[in-house]
């Protein structure tokens, strides 16, 4: 099995550490989705982009049916580990193999902008839903403080969220990080995948050091790093979208 994408690729690289250090910090935004879309027992979901299959299996403890596609072959042998109740696909966003409506919810968790057409894969999403799509991005109206940092070191990705109709609902999730010390904030930046590409052309001391400078605001009296993060969470009904 390989890597559905080059991003793929790059993700899984590091992908135990960035499980380990990094994974979880979409966990406010995860149970938002889990109590705003009624995921319970028989649930169908769908995570796009699933990583290492954390939200999976916190949709499988409650009850749910939980199905991820991710493009990293590693990452996907993680979330079998994670969540061994789901089904897990090597799999790039893009056209998904499923029937109309065989969701009850599909989630994107920083997912969409991935895809090289975010707009063919959000109306993805919505096709093989039944009801719920949840899009959670990076919030485009605060500046969050990861972002900000990978600016300064790499300058814009270029990625951009998906053009959508108006949600059922918005939200705003704060996704604050928190590092215990420089070693900790150094592994988990470093094992990211926008980082690769850096790490190959310049080595990784080169690069770490750019990451200490960049993080240098955000140093904690106790030698810590507190880094504070917003998402949007847009919640679709698929029978409010426009022409389902």
């Amino acid at each position: 099995m390989t890597d559905a994408t080059p991003e793929g690729e790059l993700w899984g690289r590091r992908a135990a550490q960035r499980a380990a250090l990094g994974a979880k910090m979409s966990m406010p935004a995860w149970k938002t989705a889990v109590e705003r879309t009624n995921i319970g027992q028989g649930t169908r979901v769908l995570d796009l982009a699933c990583g290492s299959g954390e939200f999976c299996a916190l949709a499988t403890e409650a009850g749910a049916r939980a199905t991820g596609i991710d493009a990293s072959n590693e990452m996907i042998r993680l979330a079998r580990r994670a969540a061994p109740a789901a089904e897990f696909h090597v799999r790039a966003l893009g056209p998904l193999p499923w029937e109309d409506g065989t969701f009850d919810v599909v989630t994107a968790f920083n997912a969409l902008f991935f895809a090289p057409d975010p707009e063919a894969a959000f109306a993805e999403a919505v096709r093989v839903s039944k009801d719920y799509v949840v899009v959670c991005d990076w919030h485009p109206e605060h500046t969050s403080d990861v972002l900000a940092v990978g600016w300064a070191i790499r300058g814009p990705s270029g990625r951009r969220r998906p053009e959508m109709p108006e949600p059922h609902e918005n939200l705003t999730i704060d996704i604050p990080q928190h590092y215990p010390d420089e070693d900790t904030m150094l592994r988990a930046f470093l094992s990211t995948g926008g980082y690769q590409r850096m790490i190959e052309s310049e080595g990784e001391e080169s690069v770490a050091e750019k990451i200490k400078a960049a993080t240098e605001p955000y140093r904690t009296p106790d030698g810590g790093y507190q880094l504070e993060n917003k998402y949007l969470m847009s919640i679709f009904r698929k029978n409010e979208i426009p022409g389902n």
